[in-house]
């Protein structure tokens, strides 16, 4: 409860300062990109800083990790909920998750467009009915934070997080399904299971 709090402050905080570069004339998605970069700094210095222990940050699966990268190669984790289980997915496995998906905030969307979901409303792990993918088929930033997620077990529920991609680990200057080019993604995802590959998903 006491992240949830803090999430919802940083949320608020985060959308004062995007906005504040914002008039009556700006567009939806004016100046995109240098608002996106601006975001994903401002969510790196709080995850960085880690002051409620709460943060998680991951360079990119693939990268090396002994060269210095931009904070646009890294993923910023918030745990909303820690699970109890001991076992994260590999990048070939299939995963089970509850997730959504949405842009950083904008003057019609405070709390970010939500361009994708597996549910409706607030998630609700007890009653939300889970999707089913393969991890190598998602975009580089989702599938590098679900590598360090754990999934939930037979009487627990798995990992959930809230996950910041910047945009080169999503889909970078490319528009893609009403996504604007150069967009940051911000997922809530719960990791419920996973099948490794080559083992028939149940």
């Amino acid at each position: 409860m006491k992240n949830i709090k803090l999430l919802s402050l940083l949320a608020m905080m985060l959308f004062a300062f995007v906005s504040c570069e914002e008039t009556e004339e700006t567009p939806e998605f004016g100046n995109w990109k240098k608002r996106n970069e601006q975001y994903v700094d401002s969510i790196a210095a709080v995850a960085r800083a880690n002051t409620d222990g709460a943060w998680k940050v991951f360079l990119a699966t693939g990268l090396d990790e002994n060269k210095e990268w931009s904070n646009e190669y890294y993923v910023y984790c918030n745990v909303l909920q820690a699970g109890d289980g001991t076992v994260s997915p590999a990048y070939t496995d299939t995963v089970l998750v509850n997730y959504s998906g949405r842009l950083i905030p904008s003057k019609s969307y405070p709390k970010g467009f939500e361009f994708d979901a597996s549910y409706s409303g607030e998630l609700d792990p007890a009653f939300d009915v889970p999707v089913k993918f393969s991890l190598a088929g998602t975009v580089r930033g989702f599938s590098t934070a679900i590598q360090h997620m754990v999934a939930g077990t037979t009487n627990t529920t798995g990992d959930i997080w809230r996950v910041y991609v910047p945009s080169e680990l999503g889909y970078g200057s490319t528009e893609y399904s009403g996504i604007p080019a150069s967009s940051t993604l911000v997922f809530d995802i719960n990791l419920v299971s996973f099948t490794p590959a080559g083992v028939p998903f149940n």
